[in-house]
């Protein structure tokens, strides 16, 4: 035993790698130090097109971690991070899983302290706070609103009133039995995937300690809102909301919280760097009208219902301005 913590209970960590050479050996060297020993490794390479792998593979054997508890998934061509993670769920064994991205790294006690929350495995989410790491050195601390049931997150999930990233979450692997990862739908897959994984869960429990680092200087992996992942942020809430309706979910509250989710989105076409009248008018027009619910200027204001009165004309007159 290890604490109040049964070391029978194996914990996948679960690591999907593409071109990160910079930032993966200080990712895996928090791995390999964890306090909890009882963990396997499961990398999946998306086909990284730089030395990613090779300097994971020399940490590994700096460690001298055995092969049987680590593997390494290889694929033939850049499948993006759903697949891979669904590649990563695949391979794993353990009653628990733990996402790590490839270019971050966590507290060495980051296993032991989620670990010793489930209650010897009684638990299945567990949640933590995290940091933002800055190439300037600052570091800034980050927590969420979380509630104490799984319905109720699953809920405050749906407009990122909590946000949706994995990695600050231990979870008990059958829950992903419950359901398939939707391949190629890239960024958002984490936000459909954690709506699914409260809808399963019966219990959820959080700690109030900063275990996870954010990294925040890797500019390869910051996520410019273009036209591409527009198109995925459209099919995530499509696919949650389809997912809600399916479930018996779409309440008032609900129906709310997914149009507010729709208009942030269809609202950057009136950006100038995405300005597409026609998107605009053609995605969730059923979230029209959800800008009055916001604390938007007189002047954005007036552009959504220029907008929405087809009244593009005048719209671009009003936006030279």
């Amino acid at each position: 035993m290890l604490g109040m913590i049964d070391d029978n209970l194996l914990v996948s960590i679960l690591v999907p790698i593409f071109n990160v050479e910079k930032y993966i050996g200080k990712c895996a060297e928090s791995l390999f130090l964890q306090t909890y020993r009882n963990i396997e490794y499961v990398f999946v390479d998306d086909c990284c097109q730089d030395r990613s792998i090779e300097v994971l593979e020399g940490v590994i054997r700096n460690h001298g971690i055995p092969a049987d508890r680590y593997s390494i998934v290889r694929h033939s061509q850049n499948e993006g991070i759903a697949v891979s993670r669904a590649d990563c769920i695949a391979h794993a064994r353990g009653e628990y899983i733990l996402f790590v991205d490839s270019d971050d790294w966590i507290e060495k006690n980051m296993v032991e302290a989620l670990l010793e929350a489930t209650d010897n495995g009684s638990i299945d989410i567990v949640a933590c706070d995290y940091m933002k790491d800055y190439i300037s050195g600052d570091i800034t601390y980050h927590d969420e609103d979380y509630a104490t049931t799984c319905r109720e997150n699953l809920i405050r999930s749906i407009n990122y009133d909590i946000s949706t990233l994995l990695w600050k979450l231990l979870i008990r692997r059958s829950l992903f039995s419950n359901f398939t990862i939707t391949p190629h739908v890239d960024i958002v897959e984490d936000y459909i995937i954690s709506v699914k994984l409260y809808y399963y869960a019966k219990s959820f429990t959080r700690i109030r300690r900063y275990l996870y680092h954010y990294v925040q200087y890797n500019q390869a992996r910051v996520s410019f809102q273009t036209q591409r992942s527009l198109m995925n942020h459209i099919k995530g809430v499509r696919e949650v909301e389809e997912f809600l309706r399916e479930k018996g979910l779409c309440d008032q509250r609900v129906e709310n919280l997914l149009n507010l989710r729709k208009f942030n989105i269809k609202s950057n076409f009136l950006t100038k760097r995405m300005l597409d009248y026609n998107a605009y008018r053609d995605t969730f027009p059923e979230a029209n009208g959800t800008w009055h619910q916001l604390n938007y200027s007189h002047k954005e204001c007036l552009k959504f219902w220029l907008a929405e009165q087809g009244l593009f004309s005048l719209l671009k007159f009003l936006q030279k301005f």
